[in-house]
């Protein structure tokens, strides 16, 4: 009997043990997928967010373009010239209103904000048609242009500062902005409440009277730079980022994905050190794009002069000759700078290539080549010029000083590259350049030159 009730008792431990093997398998299994399932709201959420994020940033875009494009018109002196700025102004408000219909409002109603964005492109199509038929703005017209712009102006500070909050994690989208600040117990601001407060800045605007809707077809020009160029395999992607970023700093690339934009990409993740960085390099041609460093440099050990020149160099090493450095913007530890090729006397403004420069060790930390990308080409006819820099003067308004001016080419709306003498002066407390076309004397185009202790930039 002792015999078999040992046996029992041995069976009944195993049984015990084994249910207990049983158990803890079971909740590793439940936890385990408890654990991918949070992961995957989380990305989820984070997803969410970053569409939400890159509709926003679209937004203040155009808006801080509607904002400069206003200042333009208010000082344009050729019709044409005006013409061409209302055709912008409507381009923005629409790209504007389509941005602001994909953010998450439940709470704030935007009737104000999306009428004002509705009106500034109707209105100023009406003007476009008197500038078609050769007519100047009446003082009445241009002070309208001139509220508008205040409004604009308003708009444009409170999207900047919203922006920044959103970059540095103080303001979230939608509900996700509850749920961070009870995981955190952080101070997340919300969406909706800012918005609302923008909505109320617009709780006087006065409606004008316009004539009508205005559209028109935008066209993208095909890369000339790689439109006949060979694909290049992944393999080849690899080893030109990798000689691109640096052969000595990168242990690996891989690639990641693909992009199918209207220029075709292999996009990249470069191993550098103790972090990843993000490119893309293109399937025809395999010329690198585009380059994203988080790296951010704790201090400034050179000036802005050294880091173009830097900038510079690391440019002549990849291939790009003849690039003339134009505005730069220093942000915190960084400058990124912005470089135009230049033929002859005349800087090519739609080749253009962005550097940015780590200001601790002067390496390249982000670089976009776009515009060189699509517009670039190894040599283009450069004009005769029929006006005199003395003839440029007198086209523009009297009211802008004139102190420079420079040789350029520039793009027009219609996809038009035209020669001009490029001006710059002042109105106002405000820095413009003025185009004038060196063949034929044409008011082409206004940008406003914005210079600040942090740099230098034109909008």
């Amino acid at each position: 009997m002792k015999f078999r009730e040992k046996l029992k008792d041995i069976k009944g431990r195993l049984s015990d043990r084994h249910m207990y093997s049983i158990v803890l398998v079971v909740t590793a299994v439940i936890a385990g997928f408890g654990i991918y399932q949070y992961k995957r709201s989380i990305d989820f959420k984070d997803q969410v967010e970053r569409g939400y994020q890159r509709a926003f940033t679209d937004l203040v875009h155009y808006v801080n373009n509607l904002d400069a494009t206003l200042t333009k018109a208010i000082v344009a002196n050729a019709p044409s010239q005006l013409s061409a700025l209302a055709v912008d102004l409507w381009r923005h408000a629409a790209f504007a209103q389509a941005n602001l219909g994909q953010l998450p409002v439940s709470n704030a109603e935007l009737d104000n904000t999306a009428n004002f964005l509705s009106q500034v492109g109707d209105y100023t199509y009406s003007l476009s048609k008197k500038a078609e038929n050769g007519e100047k703005l009446t003082s009445e017209e241009i002070n309208r242009l001139s509220e508008l712009q205040k409004y604009s102006a308003n708009l444009n500070e409170k999207l900047q500062q919203m922006e920044s909050e959103m970059f540095g994690g103080v303001l979230r989208f939608g509900s996700f902005s509850n749920i961070t600040s009870k995981i955190t117990g952080g101070g997340e601001q919300s969406f909706d409440k800012s918005m609302s407060e923008i909505e109320n800045g617009f709780s006087e605007y006065a409606s004008l009277i316009y004539d009508g809707p205005f559209s028109e077809h935008v066209r993208n020009r095909k890369p000339r730079m790689i439109q006949d160029a060979p694909q290049i395999s992944e393999d080849e992607a690899k080893a030109r980022l990798m000689n691109f970023i640096g052969a000595d700093k990168v242990s690996s690339v891989e690639i990641t994905g693909e992009s199918n934009g209207d220029i075709l990409t292999y996009s990249c993740t470069a191993s550098v050190q103790d972090r990843q960085i993000y490119a893309e390099v293109t399937k025809n041609g395999g010329h690198v794009l585009l380059v994203l460093d988080e790296r951010q440099p704790e201090q400034a050990q050179m000036e802005v002069q050294d880091a173009a020149m830097a900038a510079r160099d690391f440019l002549a090493r990849n291939g790009y000759q003849n690039m003339f450095e134009s505005y730069y913007q220093r942000e915190g530890n960084t400058v990124l700078i912005n470089y135009a090729f230049k033929q002859g006397d005349y800087v090519i403004y739609t080749d253009l290539i962005k550097v940015k420069i780590a200001l601790d060790t002067g390496e390249m930390i982000g670089f976009e080549a776009h515009g060189y990308i699509t517009n670039h080409l190894d040599k283009r006819q450069l004009p005769a010029e029929s006006i005199s820099e003395g003839e440029a003067r007198g086209k523009v308004n009297s009211a802008i000083e004139i102190s420079d001016i420079n040789k350029a080419m520039i793009p027009l709306e219609n996809g038009k590259e035209v020669f001009c003498y490029e001006l710059k002066g002042r109105h106002n407390d405000k820095n413009f350049l003025v185009y004038i076309n060196v063949e034929n004397g044409n008011e082409e185009k206004i940008l406003i030159l914005l210079e600040n202790e942090n740099g230098t930039l034109t909008i």
